[in-house]
């Protein structure tokens, strides 16, 4: 397969129409960070298979491939200077020449492909919506006639040229390497070997031999028993081998459903992961301020405190400061009242001043009579001069004891004024040291707060807020993840426990009936066909094994040629596959730790490429590698060995790459010679109006042809 040309019409940072045209061989599209080069990718995908690789949310840096549904392509400039109710079209076209797609086995019947995908917008106020939403369109030209696919096909046809096994091999970003060649899951393995060989024909092979080996048996005992040539044991014999067989297959069906169900959930765990790589930083920022803005409100809520008791306490003694002469000489009016109310309670009156109480003497007084002798008082007379007086009496007792208050409590304060005005001074320079040191706390854990907003480059604490509370989610859905396919794990356990003891059982049952069975003369012609199928079944087994071994060494001696390649021969050991991938040591085959970044990716480019070269040297099928930023952790030589070797390994290659920008005017002229580049590209976002605003609305990706 070859891509020939794309024409992009209004798609991103590309305004207007631009073309690129591609030849067999290798493509460079080179551009710096917001040059372009991702969201010519996404119009790839876009067109074949409607997805965009955008930020997961408003919140998060980073990415996923996403539903393009919900998603405008529209560049910014015609979005903001788009009139009301005026139509906006943007689409993609694609021709490629590929075998032709009704051909069950390659033949060399090229034909040249038309993909087609538009979307037109509308204007409303300042809000654009879907006005014909994206169709794509797939044509041919056969025996000089255009013909359309029809839509219900699109699916099967897309599949067909790009399988998804395969897919991911053939349309990468480099930032998303890890996640796409993940090696150590055994699926991967299996499924690129699938689509990359004939391997599965054995499988195929296995699969009927042994169904026929089933019928034939199943044949061969349902005539014995028609003939009346069974015990009842060899009878029950049987029946325990057909049922043993038949719980083992359906066990085996579980088996497989469980193990898809854990791959699935595997899958799941890891988009999980790569989420979370988005926002699990903002739940450590998150709990780191919590915690600071909670020591915070403590040192505020302390500071007030402090300057409430000033204000209220220590300002009331503040007043009183110096006063010390004054509150000591007072001691001596003091003791002038005290001996007052000493005098005063002097008496000659034995009986209680409080005896009777007030109320009875002025009631005696007002009715002349005294109520404790009975006896009439009559006014002038000195009984009622003694009630008169003693009622005197009760009014002076209560001015004493008024006064005797005031003495207690003037000379309680005196006393307590002695007491604190010594330490006035003192109390109140340690409580504006200890309001210093709380405001001294309160700067810096406001200044740490910032340092943490600006370390995190974002500043936005609702943000923040979101993000935490999202990666928690994130967690708990892994957790519940990781527990659901630790019961899946745990149920295979026991699974394969049930089957290995039911295979144990069936084998001695097998055993058995061949050993019961052998002399029973049936002339059952299949007795001597199921000889035949036992031996198919031994020998296709032996050519699977032989054939997949073989297979892993070809793969494994491609991998290492084209790693070897990439790195310029500059290799500290060699790939090995066996129940994964690694790098081992091309003596002691230990394997090796620490490898440095660029060793990794290129392993992984060059296990991934081994499948796509294979695919084309067995299968005859070719695909075209469009990869973005894949050089993306290499060193300038590691990039440079990489051009000049990766073109040799496929029919078609667009590599887009920033690391091709920081090479000079010599080494691009050197390189494109030496690597035999075909065409190169390069991209540049710039401002439309050189005199207008520096605002993405301004700018455009403009292209220049250098081959």
């Amino acid at each position: 397969m070859i891509i020939n040309k794309v024409i992009i019409n209004n798609f991103y940072c590309f305004l207007g129409e631009n073309i690129l045209e591609f030849s067999k061989g290798l493509n460079i599209i080179s551009a710096v960070n917001s040059g372009g080069k991702s969201q010519l990718f996404n119009a790839f995908y876009w067109t074949f298979f409607d997805k965009i690789y955008a930020d997961v949310d408003n919140n998060s840096t980073k990415k996923e491939w996403k539903s393009s549904t919900n998603l405008f392509v529209c560049p910014d400039k015609l979005r903001e200077e788009a009139q009301d109710t005026s139509k906006i079209t943007c689409s993609i076209e694609v021709t490629l020449t590929n075998e032709f797609h009704e051909n069950n086995e390659p033949k060399g019947d090229l034909v040249e492909y038309c993909f087609i995908k538009k979307v037109v917008y509308e204007k409303t106020g300042t809000t654009l919506s879907i006005f014909s939403k994206p169709e794509l369109m797939i044509s041919y030209i056969r025996n000089g006639e255009t013909l359309f696919l029809p839509t219900h096909r699109h699916s099967s046809f897309l599949e067909g040229i790009f399988p998804v096994s395969t897919r991911k091999f053939m349309w990468y970003q480099g930032e998303t390497m890890d996640e796409l060649y993940d090696f150590s899951k055994p699926s991967t393995l299996k499924n690129a070997i699938n689509e990359i060989s004939y391997f599965p024909m054995y499988d195929n092979m296995n699969k009927i031999v042994k169904a026929s080996e089933e019928s034939i048996a199943k044949k061969i005992q349902k005539e014995l028993s028609s003939q009346n040539k069974l015990t009842s044991k060899q009878q029950k014999l049987i029946n325990d081998i057909n049922y043993n067989t038949a719980q083992i297959n359906r066990k085996k069906n579980e088996l497989l459903i469980l193990k898809n169900d854990i791959d699935n959930l595997d899958d799941d765990i890891t988009t999980e992961e790569q989420k979370l790589l988005g926002y699990d930083k903002y739940r450590d920022i998150k709990e780191q301020i919590n915690q600071l803005e909670n020591e915070l409100s403590l040192t505020k809520s302390r500071i007030d405190d402090a300057n409430i008791y000033i204000k209220e306490t220590l300002i009331n003694k503040w007043m009183l400061n110096g006063c010390e002469i004054l509150v000591n000489a007072s001691e001596k009016n003091l003791n002038i009242i005290n001996e007052e109310i000493k005098s005063f309670q002097q008496t000659s009156n034995p009986v209680p001043i409080s005896l009777p109480g007030p109320e009875y003497v002025e009631k005696m007084i007002e009715d002349k009579i005294c109520y404790i002798c009975e006896r009439e008082v009559v006014e002038g007379t000195s009984a009622y001069d003694a009630l008169k007086k003693r009622l005197e009496d009760f009014r002076d007792n209560l001015n004493h004891k008024i006064l005797q208050d005031n003495y207690t409590e003037l000379n309680r304060a005196r006393k307590r004024l002695i007491t604190d005005l010594p330490d006035i001074r003192k109390e109140i320079e340690e409580k504006n040291k200890a309001i210093e040191l709380l405001i001294k706390n309160r700067n810096r854990v406001t200044k740490k707060i910032a340092t943490i907003y600006i370390e995190s480059g974002d500043d936005d604490k609702e943000r923040i807020m979101v993000g935490a509370s999202t990666a928690s989610q994130i967690l708990s859905k892994m957790q519940t993840l990781r527990a659901a396919k630790e019961r899946k794990i745990s149920a295979l356990k026991f699974l394969n426990t049930d089957i290995q003891e039911l295979e144990e059982k069936l084998r001695q049952d097998i055993i058995e009936r061949e050993s019961t069975l052998k002399n029973i003369d049936s002339n059952i012609v299949e007795s001597e066909a199921e000889l035949y199928i036992k031996l198919f079944i031994k020998s296709i087994g032996s050519l699977t094994k032989s054939a997949y071994s073989k297979l892993i060494d070809e793969i494994q001696s491609e991998s290492n040629r084209l790693y070897s390649l990439y790195l310029g021969g500059n290799t500290q050991g060699e790939i090995e596959i066996n129940n994964g991938i690694r790098i081992v040591d091309k003596v002691s085959k230990n394997i090796l730790t620490n490898l440095n970044t660029a060793e990794i990716v290129v392993q992984k480019l060059a296990v991934a490429n081994a499948f796509l070269s294979l695919s084309e040297r067995k299968m005859r099928k070719s695909y075209p590698i469009v990869a973005d930023a894949p050089t993306s952790e290499l060193s300038h030589e590691n990039t440079r060995s990489l051009t000049l070797n990766i073109g040799k390994s496929f029919n078609q290659m667009i590599i887009m790459s920033k690391d091709y920008a920081v090479f000079t005017d010599d080494e691009r002229i050197k390189l494109i010679k030496d690597a035999n580049i075909v065409k190169f590209y390069e991209f540049e976002n710039k401002m439309i109006d050189s005199n207008g605003l520096d605002s993405r609305v301004n700018k455009k990706t403009f292209i220049t042809t250098i081959k």
